[in-house]
């Protein structure tokens, strides 16, 4: 049996963990969406689309910081007020839902590259302000 300290240490990296990784996603996502927004048709777009196909793997690290938590920091408030399953089922969940649309949203700009569609970047915005939506950011 861990003693208390070493619980809170862990727990205490765990909570800074996730919200590292949490903040790092949205804070690309929040950029992908201004230059979507900002540049529409240029020739940043494989760039972004590459860079929109790597959310999948942010994603992926939040999810697994998510349930790390449940095991690290299950005890201490910032997962207790939030509850367990929210960090161990709901937030993974929205992870496994961003991962599956951001390969989606860059095959759609890959395709977008070769065969132009008039609003392709704009709809690809939406969807990505649609993700922050379900991770709770506005």
């Amino acid at each position: 049996m861990p003693s208390i300290a070493r619980r809170l240490f862990r727990g205490a990296r765990a909570i800074q963990k996730y919200r590292t990784e949490r903040d790092i996603l949205v804070r690309n996502i929040r950029s992908y969406i201004a230059t979507l927004r900002q540049l529409p048709e240029g020739n940043y777009l494989v760039e972004i689309a590459l860079n929109v196909h790597s959310l999948k793997v942010q994603a992926d690290k939040v999810k697994w910081a998510s349930q790390a938590l449940t095991t690290d920091a299950g005890d201490m408030n910032y997962v207790a007020s939030q509850g367990f399953n929210h960090f161990f089922f709901a937030i993974p969940a929205v992870c496994d839902q961003i991962g599956r649309d951001t390969r989606q949203m860059s095959e759609t700009l890959f395709d977008h590259i070769h065969t132009p569609n008039e609003g392709t970047e704009h709809r690809i915005a939406l969807y990505l302000e649609r993700s922050l939506a379900n991770l709770g950011f506005v």
